[in-house]
């Protein structure tokens, strides 16, 4: 029921899920740290901002990582059709 390329794209998928997730959970948790170490902390402690590298970070795991996942399938849907028409050639 379940072929090689079945198997590859879910192992793809779930891959760069797991890589998402933790990335925007311990960019979310940098942030919150960031934060109450700026509100409690003395005035030289410095607030994040716009520009933090934790916001890029955030960014890249809610847009980055989905368009990897979809460039991937994007290849491995162009290698499956590809294959399938050497197939019918020969």
């Amino acid at each position: 029921m379940w072929n090689r390329w079945t198997s590859g794209l879910l192992a793809w998928t779930l891959v760069l899920l797991v890589v998402g997730v933790v990335l925007a959970g311990w960019a979310t948790a940098s942030l919150t740290d960031a934060q109450q170490a700026c509100f409690y902390g003395p005035a030289s402690v410095p607030c994040p901002d716009g520009w933090d590298w934790r916001l890029s970070l955030l960014t890249f795991a809610f847009l980055g990582v989905p368009l990897i996942w979809l460039t991937g399938l994007a290849v491995a849907g162009v290698g499956w059709a590809l294959r399938r028409r050497r197939r019918r050639r020969a």
